[in-house]
């Protein structure tokens, strides 16, 4: 199980099917997000 925020939730959306987004929940406030695109997607 993968804890992504909630910017690389819905952007990991458009990119992955059903099937892998059963491995990815949305974290909780104060929880590190592990998806390898944060930087990317939050860093501007």
């Amino acid at each position: 199980m993968i804890e992504v925020c909630a910017v690389c939730f819905k952007f990991l959306q458009t990119v992955y099917d059903k099937k892998k987004m059963r491995d990815i929940r949305l974290a909780g406030e104060g929880q590190a997000c592990k998806s390898m695109y944060h930087k990317k997607l939050v860093d501007r």
